[in-house]
């Protein structure tokens, strides 16, 4: 399952090695019953401060059961079972309708009863640690992060980082998808995409599915996202959190799983004390070399610990994101050089990179150095409203610029309607040649005197399909 999709068989962890290397060694049976135990790992970060999600409830024995308040519930819960094994059991409740039922994320809803006997599969171990006796945990809800929204469908994505002896070593973000019916979890058919350490930025993807199967995923069903390139909000924080958890719960080996609330940022869900090897695929990389490298280190504190897996295990972000999606990695501020009209000379300046921009733009004063004097002049002399209100006035001018102007002058290419607050005007459009990062492409570029502004250009959208954007980045 993992061999086939890595390239380096050598690299990788496999599940024998995990359980007698690691597991055994480093993880003792009073750390794993912490872990295994949703309530005692609460008491233990609670107790070193780290945050968590907050209990609503608990429900330990059969009376308790059968004499359950459901009107003290929130609209919004998560229901779980307090020793539950790889997200089995959890129900992520998000209101209530008129008639009292519950309402889960894929719309199905549960009447008090129907719950109650959910509740009751729960504590009769259905999806516990070797199927024995449980309790059941109500909690609250966590609000995802709203950068989440265009890549998740309707669940909250977790980050998870694997944490060896107070290093971090690998990281990945699992996304809920429609197939997973909003839970993020593998065997359902979410996505799981690899995290740089150094700098928690996504790289390359996987697709789980119900065969137990992975297949590489790019794109975000039914859009034009891409998983790979996402700065995960909080990172260095997530981070710190993780190596505390694993110290205050004493495991040498585990996984520390976080959601990441609008509000409260990141909150640890749950600890893993045999985490599973399927990160691996996420990260294109195998475990086992990270691990090899940390077995033998002196940690001298938990900075050194986190600067020691950015320092190992990160940093190359760059490099195997270029590789993976076959995209130059830029920065918002990104230097571009653009060749004149008749391609004799070539300026070079600090242009802003703007997603939320459809095509790029650049000033009137630079156009006119790159040769474009004649079409900006052309332009002026047609004295285009600065602003149109009504659609048949932008229909007219759209009309006469296309007729009068883009077709008789060889310079301009189109007419680009740019809409704002106080309605819509025009800017010609030109074909400029230029150059990213040693990468050349042409670009329809619009103009507009930016002379007031802080950058000369900007880069928008439609000239990024080949360029990834990171923040983190300076040039």
């Amino acid at each position: 399952m993992i061999a086939p999709i890595l390239k380096r068989n050598d690299r990788i962890l496999g599940l024998n090695e995990r359980n007698i290397e690691y597991l055994r060694r480093y993880n003792t049976h009073s750390a794993k019953l912490i872990a295994d135990n949703k309530i005692l790992t609460k008491r233990v970060l609670k107790k070193e401060a780290i945050p968590t999600t907050k209990i609503i409830k608990i429900v330990r024995s059969v009376n308790e059961l059968e004499n359950f308040d459901f009107t003290l519930l929130p609209k919004s819960f998560v229901l779980k079972p307090v020793n539950g094994v790889e997200g089995g059991g959890i129900l992520v409740v998000y209101n209530t309708d008129k008639r009292g039922n519950f309402v889960t994320a894929q719309g199905r809803t549960y009447s008090p009863d129907a719950l109650l006997t959910y509740m009751q599969d729960i504590m009769e171990g259905k999806y516990s640690h070797g199927y024995l006796p449980d309790h059941v945990l109500f909690e609250e809800r966590v609000r995802p992060h709203n950068k989440f929204r265009p890549y998740t469908f309707k669940g909250t994505p977790d980050v998870r980082v694997i944490v060896f002896r107070r290093v971090p070593i690998m990281a990945m973000v699992r996304w809920p998808t429609l197939e997973s019916e909003g839970k993020a979890n593998f065997a359902q058919g979410a996505v799981g995409s690899g995290i740089d350490l150094a700098t928690g930025i996504t790289t390359h993807s996987i697709k789980g599915s119900k065969k137990g199967q992975f297949t590489q995923i790019e794109y975000v069903p039914n859009s034009r996202e891409r998983y790979s390139g996402f700065k995960i909000p909080y990172w260095d924080r997530i981070l710190t959190y993780a190596v505390r958890a694993s110290v205050a719960a004493k495991l040498g080996f585990c996984a520390i799983d976080f959601l990441i609330d609008r509000d409260l940022g990141p909150l640890i869900v749950e600890m893993n004390a045999r985490p599973g090897l399927s990160i691996q695929l996420a990260n294109n990389d195998g475990m086992k070399w990270r691990l090899e490298h940390v077995k033998d280190l002196r940690i001298k504190s938990e900075a050194h610990a986190i600067r020691l897996g950015k320092d190992l295990f990160g940093g190359e972000v760059q490099e195997e994101i270029e590789a993976i999606a076959g995209k130059k990695l830029i920065s918002v501020i990104q230097p571009i050089t653009l060749f004149s009209k008749t391609g004799k000379k070539s300026v070079t300046v600090k242009a802003k990179i703007d997603t939320g921009a459809d095509y790029s733009s650049m000033d009137t004063q630079l156009a006119r150095e790159l040769g474009f004097a004649d079409a900006i002049n052309s332009f002026a002399k047609f004295n285009v409203p600065e602003t149109m209100q009504s659609e048949p006035e932008v229909k007219i001018w759209s009309d006469r610029l296309h007729e009068e102007l883009v077709e008789k002058n060889e310079d301009i290419v189109n007419t680009h309607k740019i809409g704002n607050s106080n309605g819509h005007s025009f800017r010609i459009a030109v074909m400029v040649e230029a150059k990213i990062d040693e990468k050349s492409l042409t670009m329809e570029v619009n103009i507009k005197d930016r002379s007031q502004l802080k950058f000369p250009m900007i880069v928008g959208r439609r000239d990024l399909k080949d360029f990834l954007v990171d923040p983190t980045l300076s040039v």
